[in-house]
């Protein structure tokens, strides 16, 4: 109890000192960029605090948060951890990223569970509600955005799809069904009409 809740003051006070995860898979060159100004290379066992920009070049990166949220990106991707709170002892948690390059494959942890009304997902062109579920983000150079709901599967090969709302300036859709995908190519344009991709979860 006591160390969440220094985690959490730590957070609040700018998250300089305050770990909200780290890198528990790498490969290839990347780096993290601290709020401070200074840098560090994304290598496994690094820690991730709040307002760390990850850029992964032509590596790749597995973080883990310490509620259990899971993010996978991969080489080439620009990723902001906007905001992370978790005091679970205090029924508090909040959660902003955001996906500026690349692809990102979320997965949704205790937050996204507890307060999904905390939890927001930005890419250049979209805002993401979740609803505790996994996707997968594409944003290209110019902002352009896809989207793909994901079952969430765990270690005995059971799955359930959860869902999420997609939402520019100018629009909003659902997606509830695995494998659905739509694409927001400009913060003014809505949101594609989903459709449903022909593929399993394997």
């Amino acid at each position: 109890r006591y160390i969440w809740f220094i985690c959490f003051l730590m957070t609040l006070s700018g998250g300089a000192f305050a770990s909200i995860g780290e890198i528990t898979q790498a490969e290839g060159p990347s780096t993290i960029t601290r709020d401070t100004g200074g840098e560090v290379e994304g290598t496994k066992g690094t820690g991730i605090l709040s307002m760390d920009i990850i850029q992964t070049f032509k590596g790749t990166q597995h973080i883990s948060f310490i509620d259990e949220t899971e993010l996978e990106v991969t080489s080439h991707s620009r990723v902001v951890i906007d905001e992370f709170l978790y005091d679970p002892a205090n029924d508090l948690g909040t959660l902003s990223i955001k996906a500026g390059l690349g692809t990102v494959r979320y997965a949704s942890g205790q937050i996204a569970k507890k307060y999904k009304q905390n939890v927001t997902i930005k890419t250049p062109t979209a805002v993401i509600g979740v609803r505790g579920t996994d996707f997968t983000m594409t944003v290209d150079e110019t902002g352009s955005s896809m989207i793909i709901l994901l079952p969430s599967c765990d270690g005995d090969g059971d799955c359930f799809v959860g869902e999420i709302s997609v939402d520019s300036a100018a629009g909003q859709v659902i997606l509830n069904q695995a494998f659905q995908v739509t694409v927001v190519e400009t913060i003014q344009s809505p949101p594609l009409n989903p459709i449903l991709l022909s593929i399993d979860e394997n």
